[in-house]
């Protein structure tokens, strides 16, 4: 019998390919600052009262995937934060049921501050720990939870 062969996993190990280079390096920089000028976009169309569902959208998954990249070890803010944003863009939620998509400027200070941790968090994090953060909110979402904290 040979000596080289590779062992089977065992019941709990998981069969997870191996990670290649690109999974184990942070996203490139010009897709780190596309992505920060959709979300500063998203915002500032807000301030406006040009909202619209996918702006929304945008800024929740930047949200919600800042809080499990936090999770995961990359960047630090305060829970309040996290708070802080998700009221604000509830509130902003509900609006669009009266067909009002605004984010008063005030109110901007948290989300401004969770997106530019996000935007530093994908600057740094490998690939893989984002795609893991991703499926975390997948799972977010199909679960019956409010929030993520």
């Amino acid at each position: 019998m040979s000596q080289n062969r590779k062992k089977r996993p065992s019941g709990n190990q998981s069969r997870r390919k191996p990670l290649g280079k690109a999974d184990l390096l942070p996203h490139p920089a010009s897709y780190v600052r596309e992505q920060s000028l959709r979300w500063h976009v998203a915002l500032a169309a807000f301030q406006t009262g040009k909202g619209n569902g996918d702006l929304l959208a945008k800024l929740v998954k930047a949200l919600y995937l800042a809080w499990f990249l936090q999770q995961a070890g990359f960047g630090a803010l305060d829970r309040d934060f996290y708070l802080d944003a998700e009221r604000i863009l509830d509130a902003a939620a509900r609006g669009a049921n009266k067909d009002v998509w605004r984010i008063d400027p005030a109110d901007c200070s948290p989300i401004t501050r969770l997106l530019d941790l996000h935007e530093q968090q994908l600057l740094c994090a490998p690939v893989f720990a984002v795609d893991e953060a991703e499926s975390s909110l997948v799972r977010f979402g199909r679960s019956d939870k409010k929030s993520p904290w």
